[in-house]
């Protein structure tokens, strides 16, 4: 599964249910998404993308950017993260061109040994790296400036600052001993100077028997910050005095069971094979929500309609020629107010090139896309402006 990171070395609980002190949680009032896509009749993409644009991110001398990990979008800024192979963080303009890179690998002031997750800072003026292999996090500015060092105060997966500065961290139930009481809570909030306002949520699994977690748990869109404990259907979003049930995910046909910590590796395995499961992956947008279902045969394209209170998915057809690359791909990012980001190889894009002249009549398309365009040239993002009326012109 593309969206899952298997074998970890250390093995990262997961939940399903979310629970923690009555003052901290508000437990009712999730807006529920149903998604039936056995049942529902399924649109083309036409119908949920009312516009594609594309940005080719500028390679030059030694900047290349390998598989995409994530990617932070502020006005000006595309900050392209490459965690797992090339280990780089690369800084486009807002229309690709090539500004600078943030750190390299080492042991030094500055560097970093391992990217587990980037974020900006809470005015989204610097980049943050969250480096686990040295327990350090590291601030530059965007122009590549290294700033400063500070120990890693509470272990976890990832965090996301808050307008304010305060963090929310995905602990994944790590058990820190300096959690204290909040030890087993998988979401910790804390303030500016890392001192814990609350803890909630909790992530289960049992020792040497669970061997999977979730690509994404804690995100932030604009000001807002959302958490979904592991293989959960609940999305909450993320305040500085509480978690609050945002939607519930029902999947009604074919769903994956219920799992608890007696599930195993080889079972879950099993189940990915033959139920469709929510697989943690959202981007909450202004007037919609993308929601990632992993299914045995891929991932449909999945839209949820805040003022219609309907799902909407495709059937991975429409007419632009870059939707086929988009299929069985999540979107890596939130663009503007309803649009997403996906990313696609030069190489896909190039070993098509010659079938494209022959069929693409849109030579000026054609051309915009493969003008300096070769296989060695960085990846292309593919931006996908949503329908927010769709459901309305039924």
């Amino acid at each position: 599964m593309k969206n899952i990171i298997y074998t970890l070395l250390l093995v990262i609980p997961f939940m399903y249910s979310c629970t923690s002190s009555p003052t901290k949680n508000k437990m009712t009032g999730a807006e529920e998404i149903v998604i039936d896509a056995q049942n529902q009749n399924a649109l083309s993409l036409d119908s949920l993308i009312k516009k594609v644009e594309f940005i080719k991110l500028e390679t030059i001398n030694d900047n290349f950017v390998g598989i995409i990990s994530q990617i932070l979008i502020t006005d000006s800024f595309i900050v392209v993260v490459d965690g797992r192979y090339a280990k780089v963080i690369r800084v486009f303009d807002i229309n690709g061109k090539y500004k600078n890179s943030i750190g390299s690998i080492g042991r030094g002031p500055g560097e970093y040994v391992g990217i587990i997750s980037v974020c900006l800072s809470h005015d989204k003026k610097r980049v943050v790296i969250h480096d686990t292999m040295q327990q350090k996090i590291i601030y530059y500015k965007l122009n590549g400036e290294y700033e400063h060092s500070e120990n890693q105060a509470i272990l976890c997966n990832k965090f996301e600052y808050f307008p304010d500065g305060n963090k929310a961290y995905h602990t994944g139930s790590w058990g820190a001993i300096e959690l204290g009481q909040y030890k087993d809570s998988a979401l910790v909030v804390t303030n500016n100077k890392d001192s814990i306002l609350y803890g909630a949520c909790y992530e289960f699994y049992k020792d040497g028997q669970f061997a999977y977690k979730m690509k994404q748990s804690l995100w932030r869109f604009q000001d807002e910050i959302y958490f979904s404990p592991g293989f959960s259907r609940t999305i909450y979003q993320v305040t500085d005095s509480m978690v609050i049930p945002k939607y519930q995910i029902t999947i009604v046909s074919n769903a994956m069971p219920e799992l608890d910590n007696r599930i195993t590796s080889d079972q879950f395995s099993k189940y990915c094979r033959e139920y469709y499961y929510f697989n943690g992956d959202m981007i909450e947008l202004k007037d919609l929500t993308h929601i990632n279902i992993s299914t045995p045969s891929g991932y449909p394209f999945v839209v949820y309609s805040h003022s219609k209170k309907q799902t909407f998915f495709s059937t991975d057809q429409g007419s632009h020629p870059l939707f086929p690359f988009l299929k069985g791909l999540a979107p890596h990012a939130r663009y503007g107010d309803n649009a997403v980001v996906f990313t696609v190889s030069a190489y896909h894009l190039m070993i098509n090139k010659e079938e494209w002249y022959k069929y693409e009549p849109d030579r000026q398309f054609l051309e915009d896309l493969y003008g300096d365009l070769t296989i060695d040239s960085n990846p292309v993002l593919v931006i996908c402006h949503l329908n927010e009326r769709i459901g309305y012109e039924e």
